[in-house]
């Protein structure tokens, strides 16, 4: 077997941005991935920042502390599609809110926004059986993908943090993935799109709820990639953002972004191929006064199975 088993370990971490908006794309996200793969994961993070659950709208004062614990479960299915490899994914989150805003506690929780999102391969990236990927060396992949993000989560006017950002979301991505030995250089390139909110909550109680309208984010997320063996990695995470300007009823409120974070993770397979552990960390280092402060923690456990798995690398090791 001239292939290791490090594939496997693409969605460890996959995609916690679209859980928290301003995290870069995960490491392995867009490598390649057997024709019938599928993944069950359940995910948990801690973000600790001065902006919504979304990520996309600072609160004027940084000493805003808002502590928000995720819980998700995701699905995941790969397949081909016009002789490429494709993927689909699924994610329903569960948010608790408890946050110090100018004094005050607030607390909410309840389920967050759904998120679904689809990608195929542009180069390399073949609709191989999991015999043919482990015998096949790694080769330069370039993908996109499109995610959308419904307003399927609870929202109250009458709260200022609520797990839903009652928009819609969506976001096209490209991802570059460049082997070099045993390291992996990717290069992911985004924007992210939304609807107006007709239905802002104020930060004071006695303002009536606004209408905003934002312009879209877009972002560029480097990892550099080191494969230990066939069941460990570790990678250095890199990710830049800018935009997101923000207008209230009309008026244009001068808040664009800029924002570089930079972070770190890793991937574990044990004790074999089905069950998978990755674990992710990325905190602001530079930004100007409208970026959010603080960091994102967040940890997976996924159940990767599909046709013939256990069959194949039997016979592979024999």
């Amino acid at each position: 077997m001239n292939r290791s088993l490090l594939f496997f370990l693409v969605l460890t971490a996959l995609s916690s941005e679209i859980i928290y908006a301003q995290a870069p794309t995960p490491a392995k996200t867009y490598q390649n991935n057997p024709v019938g793969m599928q993944l069950f994961q359940v995910g948990y993070g801690l973000q600790s920042t001065n902006t919504t659950v979304d990520g996309a709208i600072t609160l004027p004062d940084n000493s805003v502390n808002i502590k928000t614990d995720f819980g998700y479960l995701r699905y995941a299915v790969f397949f081909k599609l016009f002789n490429k490899l494709s993927g689909f994914q699924a994610v329903v989150p569960f948010v608790w809110i408890d946050a110090d805003v100018l004094g005050v506690n607030r607390k909410n929780s309840g389920l967050g926004d759904m998120t679904f999102i689809f990608g195929t391969a542009i180069i390399g990236g073949q609709p191989l059986t999991l015999r043919q990927i482990l015998q096949t060396p790694k080769t330069l992949g370039l993908a996109w993908s499109l995610g959308i993000t419904a307003p399927t989560g609870s929202y109250s006017t009458d709260k200022l943090l609520n797990p839903s950002s009652h928009r819609w979301q969506i976001k096209p991505e490209l991802g570059l993935s460049i082997p070099v030995k045993k390291f992996d250089i990717e290069f992911n390139a985004a924007a992210k799109f939304f609807t107006e909110n007709t239905e802002s909550p104020s930060l004071l109680s006695i303002t009536p709820s606004k209408s905003v309208t934002q312009k879209p984010f877009f972002s560029l997320t480097n990892h550099t990639l080191y494969n230990f063996n066939q069941m460990f990695w570790i990678s250095f995470d890199a990710a830049a953002r800018f935009g997101g300007e923000t207008t209230k009823n009309g008026t244009a409120e001068g808040n664009s972004q800029s924002l570089f974070a930079i972070g770190g993770s890793a991937g574990l397979i044990i004790p074999n191929i089905h069950h998978q552990f990755g674990v992710n960390y990325i905190t602001k280092v530079a930004g100007n006064d409208y970026a959010p402060e603080g960091s994102i923690l967040n940890v997976t456990y996924s159940y990767v199975f599909g046709p013939k798995f256990d069959e194949t690398l039997r016979k592979i090791k024999k």
